[in-house]
């Protein structure tokens, strides 16, 4: 649940331009307005989501897509994947929200 509410609330949010969620499970992808170091500080802006790359446990993680050279340019520079963890869903939407606006 707390994945399809954040999915909602990013719909709305101005820095994004698609959300990608299939509505299964707890991963929600993202792809932002903006250029890739505007996608970068979102994950070095959050408190509560840990910036990884396992997807793994019940806490919730982010991370920015296409960061390694070698990875396919099909892939948008500004493309977040969330996992969505077991937290409050007003503290995880919260977090992202300011991370964000910066």
């Amino acid at each position: 649940s707390n994945a399809t509410e954040l999915a909602r609330r990013l719909g709305a949010h101005p820095a994004v331009a698609q959300v990608l969620y299939p509505g299964l499970g707890g991963m929600v992808s993202v792809v932002l307005h903006g250029d890739a170091a505007s996608a970068e500080r979102v994950p070095e802006s959050t408190e509560l989501w840990v910036h990884a790359t396992s997807l793994g446990g019940v806490e919730s993680s982010l991370e920015r897509r296409r960061r390694w050279p070698g990875e396919s340019a099909e892939v948008p520079e500004t493309l977040l994947r969330l996992s969505v963890g077991v937290e409050d869903v007003d503290d995880l939407w919260s977090d992202l929200d300011q991370a964000l606006r910066r």
